[in-house]
């Protein structure tokens, strides 16, 4: 078996186009446009020049990719440089936080399960 399998299956396809997805500032100067699955969300997340996302901790797994721009990205002992291309992973519970350069920063986040508050914010 390959990687496609051509297996028949079942469930559903859905697409969203970018400016369809709803917009929310979670601190100053970082935005996300959430989508959210049945195990599984994305956020697109946009931080300005120079935004703080400060050191955190939540249950769910996370992993990103830079898509643009470049922010310091650490675990709170470590920091390191990302750039476009870069991708990372911070496994459940592990402090993480970023704080853009003057060129802001554009990531996708993808959490399992999907992240808590979500739904709360799409319902809202």
């Amino acid at each position: 078996m390959g990687y496609f399998s051509g297996e028949a299956g079942s469930g559903y396809v859905r697409i969203e186009r970018s400016d369809s997805l709803r917009s929310f500032e979670i601190a100053p100067g970082i935005t996300i446009r959430p989508l959210l699955g049945e195990r599984l969300n994305i956020n697109i997340v946009t931080l300005a020049p120079n935004a703080v996302a400060a050191l955190h901790t939540h249950d769910e797994e996370q992993l990103g990719y830079v898509v643009a721009g470049s922010c310091d990205f650490t675990d709170g002992t470590t920091t390191t440089r990302l750039a476009a291309g870069d991708v990372y992973h911070a496994a459940s519970n592990a402090p993480h936080g970023a704080t853009a350069h003057n060129d802001g920063c554009v990531i996708i986040d993808a959490f399992a399960p999907p992240r808590a508050g979500i739904r709360e914010l799409l319902d809202s």
